[in-house]
């Protein structure tokens, strides 16, 4: 037997050398998921299939990488050739490889708007769609998350008109078809098209797709809780069976941690594995390498009245020492304890930390949780005061500093040169005469005439409307970017990057625009972001890996600090000491949630994610008055962990 397979337990290999054919693995909290999903890989090329004819999706950066590092360990050399990535990653490479000509006027080299661009496309969609009578009005993050929805349940504009069952329906639609409509005249895709679109290639050029299943013959999903319905359509369509092959599809997931509607995660779908493939096999995961029994007991006690979701009992590797039950006298494992207000219960977790470092426990074996990113304040407040360092995981990430998405935008329009709006942002940065009122005007003759923005600055009827100095600046502008795209053919990433922050006149824009405390770290950022654009080989490699990463996914703080964080950037992570705080009515289980069953069962679910990201000691915490003048009550959560404890003293 293989080394590997002899340290797995009876479980896990099983799920491991399963017959090839449709697996799911239903993987709880601290079961080795991730090593079991890695270890079906080397198994199957030890048993002969190539390294090339794997494709491993997973939904972060982080885990992708992880995944690549453990099966080099393993294997070394033998597994060049083998696809990991995000579902988003993936998509947008296959798109760049086969969307030209094959989807609308889309060019290979097309953008990948972030939020800020999303949400300004969908402010014009709605500006230039009359609201219908028996509509209201809406904001352009609620039809982002409208048209959100729709794609992930690939509805295109026109389906959802055709299945629009309202007059508010029907106007989402109509901004939908206005937003889709202006993305593709930008050459640009928001991340719900990669995964659309490409279910729409695939469906519409079947060739294409043979060319993808001949690649890829065993397809591997991890979190599989986490697919919309566009993703789960996506590995259907991959992994089924093709030139008599059977169905090669491994799945490992966990529906007690589907925490992600918000994002249009369906947990129905793992539930429903089985029906959909009536020859799966499923194999249970049940033994937890990460917490003691106590914790995963509490986490019991509330996903057992799980009504949508079968709940599964964890066992520890490790047997519970005396006292570790819920409700014993001594229960080391499990506090909890109430507080008057946030500020109360913020000082009493900071002075708890201050006791356990006292003891010899490190920061960094510390996190605290909580429901939503405001309720940081508290806690940095108290921390603080305490001298107790800490770092907030989720704030402001590197990308999203304004002098990196200055250079990012030059850098976007020479490579798409479509893509208004990154041309907007730079038009006048640094200042070049190119003002609102000149760039309204520039605007509105390429609308009228069915050019992008950059080639109106060069247009002599275009210029024939500006000020002399606007008609300067749009020249010197339009050189400028004829320059780099040339450059861009031969220059590496850096090089392009590091000449058009000098010839642009932006860094030296930069000492009048910033203080002298400010323009440090200014440029050690562009320092830092040419320094990665020089990991890439081409332009379009590199603002696609930018596109795609998520900062709350991929952050790694190693630094000997607290880690304050929301439950949902916490999930995927785990400290040997973990404070769940905020465990009352309306706050977890938010507010929000309390209307719907669906949204209660999400809060379960989230509330069991918190607790099994401990190993060895939680506490619960909750406040009476969070919300001045309002009481609150403790959590029904708290009131389930302790009854269970109750009936499990009873039994012993």
């Amino acid at each position: 037997m293989t080394s590997y397979l002899a340290s797995l337990n009876p479980e896990q290999r099983a799920a491991v050398t399963a017959p090839v054919g449709p697996v799911l693995v239903r993987a709880g909290a601290g079961s080795g998921k991730t090593r079991v999903l890695t270890l079906r890989i080397a198994y199957l090329i030890e048993q002969g299939a190539a390294p090339s004819s794997f494709l491993a999706l997973t939904f972060t950066n982080k885990a992708a990488r992880e995944m690549r590092e453990r099966l080099r360990s393993l294997l070394g050399q033998r597994v060049r050739g083998l696809t990991t990535g995000t579902f988003h990653a993936i998509c947008a490479r296959i798109l760049r490889a086969e969307i030209a000509g094959r989807i609308g006027s889309y060019t290979g080299d097309f953008t990948i708007y972030a939020a800020d661009e999303q949400l300004q496309i969908a402010a014009e969609a709605l500006s230039a769609v009359t609201v219908p009578r028996g509509a209201s009005l809406l904001e352009p993050e609620e039809l982002l998350r409208r048209i959100s929805r729709a794609k992930s349940r690939l509805l295109t504009p026109r389906l959802a008109a055709r299945f629009a069952g309202d007059p508010l329906d029907a106007y989402v639609a109509a901004c939908y078809r206005r937003y889709q409509r202006a993305l593709e005249q930008a050459n640009a895709l928001d991340f719900d098209d990669l995964i659309l679109l490409t279910h729409r290639l695939f469906t519409e050029h079947p060739e294409v797709l043979e060319e993808y299943q001949e690649r890829w013959r065993h397809i591997l999903v991890d979190e599989y809780q986490d697919t919309d319905s566009s993703q789960h359509a996506l590995v259907e369509l991959l992994s089924r069976p093709y030139a008599g092959r059977p169905r090669s599809l491994f799945v490992v997931g966990d529906g007690m941690q589907s925490i992600y509607g918000f994002r249009n995660a369906d947990h129905t779908i793992i539930g429903r594995f089985q029906h959909d493939f009536p020859e799966a096999q499923v194999v249970e995961l049940r033994t937890n390498y990460r917490s003691r029994q106590s914790i995963l007991d509490a986490a019991y006690a509330i996903i057992r009245h799980s009504k949508v979701v079968a709940p599964m009992a964890l066992r520890a590797a490790s047997q519970p020492g005396p006292g570790e039950r819920i409700g014993a006298r001594h229960a080391p494992a499990i506090q909890i304890f109430d507080a008057r207000d946030a500020r109360d219960e913020a000082e009493q977790i900071a002075r708890c930390i201050g006791d356990l470092l006292r003891q010899g426990r490190r920061c960094r074996e510390i996190a605290v949780l909580y429901r939503t990113r405001h309720m940081s304040r508290s806690f940095e407040q108290a921390l603080r005061h305490a001298r107790i360092p800490y770092s907030v995981r989720g704030s402001t990430g590197f990308y999203d500093r304004a002098v990196v998405r200055d250079a990012l935008a030059y850098l976007r329009v020479i490579n798409n040169p479509a893509d208004n709006l990154s041309l907007t942002r730079i038009a006048n940065t640094p200042a070049r005469g190119l003002g609102a009122q000149a760039l309204a005007t520039l605007s509105a003759f390429a609308a009228q005439s069915g050019l992008p923005l950059s080639e109106a600055l060069s247009h002599p009827e275009a210029l024939d409307q500006l000020s002399p100095k606007a008609v300067s600046g749009a020249r010197l502008l339009a050189s400028l970017l004829a320059r780099w795209r040339r450059y861009a053919r031969t220059f590496t990433p850096d090089n392009l990057l590091g000449d058009v922050l000098e010839t642009s006149g932006y860094m030296a824009a930069l000492h009048e625009r910033l203080s002298p405390e400010e323009l440090p770290d200014a440029r050690a950022h562009l320092q830092e972001l040419v320094e990665a654009a020089g990991e890439h080989n081409t332009l379009s490699e590199f603002l696609q890996e930018v596109a795609l990463l998520t900062s709350a996914d991929d952050e790694d703080d190693e630094r000997d600090q607290v880690q304050l964080l929301t439950i949902h950037a916490a999930k995927g992570l785990e400290w040997p000491i973990v404070f769940v705080a905020g465990l009352e009515e309306g706050t977890l289980p938010h507010e929000r949630s309390l209307g719907t069953l669906e949204g209660v069962e999400e809060e379960r679910r989230l509330c069991y994610v918190a607790i099994t990201r401990a190993g060895e000691r939680l506490y619960l915490s909750w406040a009476a008055g969070r919300v001045r003048g309002q009481q609150a009550r403790p959590s029904r959560f708290l009131g389930e962990i302790e009854q269970y404890g109750r009936e499990r003293a009873g039994r012993a």
